[in-house]
């Protein structure tokens, strides 16, 4: 008589322990559910911010540059107008005999090779 209530019983525990199972994975599997897409879209928002401050980055550097230049450009300007006049006259000052002619050629060279760096 023991063995036949063994029998019936086990067969209900274990009916009991696969719904419990079940019921709980279930669960489990719906909350990682809401953590996963959590976790995706706080990923693509960090991906979203990463591309903004990679942005701001590029155009830090790109206003070193800028601001450099904001400073060379005119200054540029000046040295080429000197050095355009010096190659059209031959030398840069007319009041006194000019050199040898030699000494005018190194410095034109000179000055060509500086000008166009």
């Amino acid at each position: 008589m023991q063995s036949h209530a063994l029998r019936f019983i086990q067969p209900r525990a274990a009916q009991q322990a696969g719904i419990f199972g079940w019921n709980y994975n279930r669960a489990n599997f719906k909350f990682d559910q809401g953590l996963r897409w959590q976790r995706y879209t706080v990923g693509r928002h960090m991906a979203c911010s990463q591309v903004g401050m990679f942005r701001q980055d590029v155009s830090d550097l790109a206003g070193v540059s800028m601001s450099k230049l904001k400073v060379y450009g005119p200054i540029y300007g000046i040295v080429i107008t000197v050095c355009v006049t010096v190659f059209v006259e031959g030398r840069s000052g007319l009041k006194f005999p000019g050199p040898p002619v030699f000494i005018s050629s190194i410095y034109l060279q000179c000055l060509a090779i500086g000008m166009s760096f």
